[in-house]
C-alpha cells in the first residue's frame, strides 16, 4: 500500500562523480549498488547540480549519459526534479528522461494518540514466525513507486526489490527497524516497516493482504505503536498516484510537501530493460 522513497539500503554506499567533467554543473552520478545486487544488472541515480544543461547542450547531456551507461553498463539512470520546475522537467524529456512517478513528503509534526480514533485491533512486532506471511503479502501488495510505474521495468524485479527491503527489515541488521504485523500468529493480515531514529519514526514500508479493507487500522495502530517506544513525530515518503494511502495520511491529520517529479533514461543499449531508441535520445 505504501511504497517507500528510495533511501539507501545497509552497508551500500553510492559513490557520485560528475556526469561531465567539462561541465561540473550538470550534477553528478552514481551507481546504485543495493539494487544492482538485486536486480542483477546497474542502475544509476543522477543528482542534478546548480547549473543543469540548457538546451543548445541537450546533445552534449544526452551524450555524457550515453557515455556512462555504455562505460557501466547501466541499464537506466533516474533523476528528480522539484515539481514546481516545470522547466526543467520538459528540457530533461528533451534529453530522453520519462516521466514515471511523483513524490511527496508526508510529515505528522505532532503525534498525539488521544486523538485517533479507537479501532478495536493491535499491531504488534513481528515474530520469525510470522516473517513467510509478511513476504507473501510484500511480494504481492504493491503497484506504486518508481520500478512498479516504469512501463518498461520487469514488474517481477520491482517486487523482488521490496522483498529485498522486507527480509533486510526482519533480519534485525539495523537496530533501528521495527516491522508490526496485524493479525493473531498464522494469520497476519498486513505489515509496517519502521526506521525509529531518536524521536521520529519514518513509515518505510506497509501494506495488507490484497483484498483486505484494513489498511486504516494498520496505519492508527501503528502510530500508537510507534508513540510508545517514543516517537513523538513520523514521516514517510509517498507516490502521489497512491491516492487511497494519501487518503488516510489525510485522514490521520498528515500534512504534504517536497513535491517531485521522478524521471528514467533508459539506456539504448539495454538488454534487460524495454528501450526506445527515440526516447532515449540515441542517435
Amino acid at each position: 500500500m505504501n511504497p517507500l522513497s528510495d533511501r539507501s539500503m545497509g552497508s551500500f554506499q553510492a559513490e557520485y562523480k560528475p556526469l561531465s567533467d567539462s561541465q561540473p554543473g550538470w550534477g553528478s552520478i552514481a551507481l546504485l549498488p543495493w539494487d544492482e545486487a538485486i536486480f542483477g544488472f546497474p542502475v544509476a541515480d543522477l543528482r542534478l547540480g546548480a547549473e543543469p544543461p540548457k538546451v543548445n547542450e541537450i546533445p552534449l547531456f544526452r551524450e555524457a549519459l550515453l557515455k556512462f551507461c555504455r562505460r557501466t553498463r547501466s541499464e537506466l539512470v533516474s533523476v528528480r526534479v522539484t515539481a514546481s520546475d516545470t522547466a526543467l522537467s520538459a528540457l530533461l524529456v528533451q534529453g530522453g528522461f520519462v516521466y514515471v512517478d511523483f513524490s511527496l513528503l508526508a510529515t505528522l509534526l505532532k503525534l498525539e494518540p488521544a486523538s485517533l480514533l479507537k479501532t478495536g485491533f493491535t499491531v504488534r512486532l513481528a515474530e520469525p514466525a510470522d516473517h513467510e506471511a509478511v513476504c507473501q503479502i510484500c511480494g504481492h501488495a504493491f503497484h506504486f513507486g518508481r520500478y512498479h510505474t516504469d512501463p518498461h521495468f520487469p514488474r517481477e524485479l520491482a517486487n523482488r526489490r521490496y522483498l529485498q527491503w522486507i527480509r533486510r527489515a526482519l533480519s534485525g541488521a539495523d537496530p533501528g527497524d521495527v516491522v508490526f504485523v496485524l493479525g493473531r500468529p498464522g494469520k497476519v493480515i498486513g505489515f509496517m516497516h519502521v526506521a525509529l531514529h531518536e524521536s521520529n519514526a519514518d513509515l518505510r514500508l506497509g501494506a495488507v493482504a490484497p483484498g483486505s479493507s484494513l489498511g486504516f487500522w494498520l496505519y492508527t495502530e501503528t502510530l500508537r505503536a510507534v508513540h510508545a517506544l517514543g516517537a513523538r513525530s513520523v514521516s514517510t515518503g509517498i507516490s502521489a498516484a497512491n491516492v487511497r494511502v494519501m487518503q488516510i495520511y489525510s485522514t490521520l491529520g498528515f500534512r504534504f510537501s517536497h513535491p517531485e517529479v521522478i524521471l528514467h533514461w533508459h539506456s539504448p543499449d539495454s538488454v534487460r530493460l524495454i528501450a526506445d531508441p527515440d526516447a532515449s535520445g540515441a542517435d
